[in-house]
């Protein structure tokens, strides 16, 4: 068996969390590491690729939809599956969630093309701050906290513009709680950390200075991870649910199911490993 964890070109090596994936799947398969626009997405030859580290996806997105899109279950596969990373990949799919009854942060959606106004909504949310984002983004790419008087340049509009936006109430707890991130493999739940950013930031995100440290989830932010799942009809490999303890419990802020940091432990590499080494052997027979 082959199989393919995909990386970028910019980061072409496996992080130290996927590195532990890799060495578990290396006892049984022949594992290759490789940005995602050198893999071909044929079906003459049984390969496997699991996302990794496509961390270039929404901003090269015409070409990486395309490179998704190309992947059929004849022979080997994408994983997560290219119906549920074309779904994950635009942030609408929370709008879905949301009819679905997760709570979201006070939300309103723009289209491509659209440039919204900001004061005039924090006006009508009575509302200091909020958070400005595209649809297609990664890694606080084109995220914005905004408030009355502060105003975006053409350039920061761009990828707004360029994919639609969401704009959402500013979740006040991330700043000294920060994000709960629960992982999930293979239909379960696996471990959780917190996501906290550096002082004065709200974005968790390592580029920024955020740190991780594990945690143990409480009851009721495990429930609402397993009813964020439970609203999921695509199937998916692993999920990683990022949310915040508000002040009227938890909400959502991302369902992340293409690319993001599992914060591996060794027991959810091996974990992980067998559900992939499983799919890729009925992919081979």
């Amino acid at each position: 068996m082959r199989i393919i964890l995909a990386t970028c070109r910019s980061k072409p090596a496996l992080t130290s969390s996927d590195a532990l994936l890799a060495a578990e799947l290396e006892r049984t398969a022949t594992v290759v590491a490789a940005p995602w626009d050198t893999i071909t997405p044929a079906a003459e030859y049984p390969t496997t690729v699991c996302l990794r580290s496509t961390w270039d996806y929404h901003r090269r997105w015409t070409e990486f939809r395309a490179w998704v899109a190309g992947f059929t279950d004849r022979n080997g596969g994408l994983w997560d599956p290219a119906e549920t990373v074309l779904w994950n990949a635009d942030k609408l799919y929370l709008r879905d969630l949301g009819v679905a009854g997760i709570a979201l942060p006070r939300t309103r959606w723009f289209e491509p093309g659209e440039r919204p106004d900001v004061e005039a909504i924090l006006r009508d949310w009575k509302l200091p701050r909020a958070v400005l984002k595209p649809r297609i983004s990664a890694t606080a790419f084109g995220t914005y906290l905004l408030s009355a008087g502060r105003a975006l340049s053409d350039d920061e509009w761009k990828p707004l513009e360029a994919s639609g936006g969401l704009m959402q109430a500013f979740v006040p707890e991330i700043e000294l709680q920060g994000e709960i991130s629960l992982v999930y493999v293979d239909g379960g739940f696996s471990h959780a950390v917190r996501k906290r950013p550096v002082g004065g930031d709200f974005r968790v995100q390592g580029d920024f200075g955020g740190t991780v440290e594990r945690v143990a989830p409480s009851r009721s932010v495990l429930g609402f991870g397993d009813a964020v799942l439970a609203a999921v009809s695509r199937p998916w490999l692993y999920a990683r649910v990022d949310l915040v303890e508000a002040e009227r419990g938890p909400v959502l802020m991302e369902l992340e199911l293409i690319e993001p940091d599992l914060f591996l432990t060794p027991a959810a590499a091996a974990r992980l490993a067998a559900a992939l080494l499983a799919r890729a052997g009925r992919a081979a027979a």
